[in-house]
């Protein structure tokens, strides 16, 4: 005969499972459509949209677009957050992933620079904002939507499952761009065969939604909107949790610095000594399906010794890899290149990955978690996230060497660990 507890686990795991799938393919989806305007962004949006000026400004002009999208994310955060603690999480992701969807779907379709003149990068821009709005408020919303179903013992494994979601996006989108690319004669992939990807998205909307219309409210959230006097203004509830903000924003900044520095900042300063494009493209590859295994592992483990000790292991790990990270690039051998990628991946970023769905999320009230975590969580990915590689390479050009690279990497993980060590441990924790 079952307990009173192992009845209401069994009732409760069809409900987390769904919040699980809903969230995981709301993550793939989400990067799965990032990596395709990063890749587009480098190759095909100067010549198409920016053909008129100098190829370097072509390019500089079309990662300014890119750029935007980090601007329009704090502004989603801020939005959907509150709309998450208002309506609901569930109906609040419905949004944010069509949002998402449709702005990728829709560049796609755009006319080119040649067809309709200026209007055509206004349009990119245009719908690089819809995109980052929406990108604003999915991760913290998924989050937030399994940490208040998954079984307490279990948050830090089946939230850090969402941000594998991330690498496994990517890789379906890196995949498909490198087969269209060398499938396709030249000129005609670079006419309209890079749009199949982002019209492909269309499919990953759907999947997205079939799944999400089937979900119910938490009820840790149903239970807290039957409460009048638990509905503060979103004003007063930042006063009252300021400590958390700024603790997430501290411990984002490192892990995020971290991750464009390594995808992208490393990317161009591998090539700059000579290891080809392949190798270096491989490498991110190997990084990617390293921390998709890895991620879980570090997630189950946070379970058991805590979000904070996991996060620290991964920090320290990484700040001390750095150094060798980049003079295993100097070498431009394929192996030590991949195995530099694999474990910058597998043993600094992803303890720190794996413990920030859970540990955030538990953070907060439940009136304000979906509020909190995403305007804290997207404030820190503008601070320290797209400014990490600009910021990266101005220092290296500053000296000519890593030195200041290496600095700026050791302020922001000192920063990260205080905050860390400043921001309290959750495991175990009821939500409030």
């Amino acid at each position: 005969m079952l307990t009173r507890e192992a009845q209401q686990s069994t009732q409760q795991e069809p409900a987390y499972r769904r919040a699980l799938a809903a969230s995981v393919s709301g993550q793939a989806l989400e990067w799965y459509d990032f990596a395709l305007y990063g890749l587009a962004a480098a190759i095909i949006f100067p010549k198409i949209f920016f053909p008129d000026v100098d190829p370097v400004v072509g390019v500089l002009a079309s990662f300014a677009t890119f750029a935007v999208g980090f601007v329009a994310r704090p502004i989603g955060g801020f939005v959907f957050g509150r709309l998450g603690d208002k309506i609901g999480r569930t109906r609040t992701l419905m949004i944010t992933i069509m949002l998402m969807g449709v702005g990728t779907v829709l560049i796609g379709l755009l006319p080119t620079y040649g067809q309709i003149g200026l209007f055509a990068p206004l349009m990119l821009v245009v719908l690089r904002l819809v995109q980052g709005m929406g990108i604003g408020g999915e991760w913290s919303g998924s989050a937030v939507l399994v940490v208040e179903t998954a079984p307490k013992e279990r948050r830090g494994f089946m939230s850090s499952l969402i941000n594998s979601g991330e690498y496994i996006g990517t890789l379906i989108a890196s995949g498909l761009f490198a087969v269209l690319s060398l499938a396709m004669p030249e000129d005609a992939f670079h006419s309209w065969g890079w749009r199949i990807p982002f019209l492909l998205s269309a499919v990953g909307v759907l999947i997205c939604w079939l799944i999400r219309r089937k979900l119910e409210e938490p009820e840790t959230f149903t239970a807290a909107i039957e409460i009048p006097t638990e509905n503060p203004t979103l004003m007063q509830s930042i006063r009252s949790e300021w400590r958390h903000i700024l603790g997430i924003i501290g411990i984002r900044m490192f892990e995020n610095a971290g991750a464009y520095i390594i995808l992208a900042f490393a990317v161009t300063y591998a090539e700059g000594v000579g290891v080809p494009t392949s190798t270096t493209t491989f490498g991110v590859s190997v990084a990617s399906v390293v921390a998709i295994f890895m991620i879980p592992i570090f997630g189950r483990l946070s379970d058991k010794i805590g979000r904070r000790k996991v996060y620290m292991i991964g920090a320290v790990f990484l700040i001390l890899f750095f150094w060798p990270f980049f003079l295993l690039l100097d070498t431009t051998n394929a192996f030590w290149v991949w195995f530099a990628f694999g474990v910058a991946y597998g043993l600094g970023m992803s303890p720190m990955l794996s413990v920030e769905p859970a540990w955030f999320a538990e953070l907060f009230p439940t009136r304000f978690r979906y509020s909190g975590t995403a305007i804290s969580a997207n404030i820190a990915t503008v601070l320290a996230g797209g400014l990490a590689p600009f910021i990266a390479v101005g220092l290296m050009a500053l000296t000519g060497n890593l030195v200041l690279v290496m600095v700026y990497l050791a302020v922001l993980a000192v920063i990260s660990l205080i905050a860390a060590k400043l921001t309290p441990e959750t495991v175990g924790t009821d939500l409030r």
